[in-house]
């Protein structure tokens, strides 16, 4: 095998493993994102069974309202060279999205921040977002019975 050769293979190699690591790394991020972003809708859900709204919130991991399940879940698009990466949130016919940027900043509505002060503190944007897609998701299955719209 002549230079040429072994150079065209190591750099596809290279980029093959610039993408793994993007890929997992980004996977990691998500789902600190997704359990954090659970969390705050778990809150928002306590304060509504506090005023006597049927919301089951007791696991971050088992959450409804009025009946239906609220999931909470990372998505990885990972289609070599690119790798995307966000947080879904989703009850009845409610869905908002959370975006990983490339440059590892957060977008949870209002203006993105840095994933490390995720890591240090919930900034209030982030769980100002929660409350909407709980309020969006209550009102969305209190409208349709947990049916999404079409």
């Amino acid at each position: 095998m002549n230079d040429a050769t072994k150079n065209i293979l190591l750099n596809t190699i290279k980029e093959w493993s610039k993408f793994t690591t993007d890929r997992d790394k980004f996977t990691t991020v998500a789902q600190e994102v997704a359990a954090l972003a659970r969390k705050c809708v778990q809150d928002s859900l306590a304060f509504l069974k506090t005023q006597n709204v049927d919301v089951q919130c007791d696991s971050p991991d088992a959450l409804k309202v009025l009946g239906v399940d609220v999931h909470v879940d990372a998505v990885i698009e990972a289609t070599f060279p690119n790798v995307k990466a966000s947080v879904v949130m989703k009850c009845g016919g409610a869905t908002r999205a959370i975006v990983v940027n490339p440059n590892m900043t957060i977008s949870a509505g209002g203006n993105p921040f840095a994933y490390d002060q995720l890591k240090k503190g919930i900034p209030p944007g982030f769980e100002t977002n929660a409350a909407d897609f709980v309020r969006d998701a209550f009102l969305n299955v209190a409208r349709t019975g947990g049916k999404a719209e079409i």
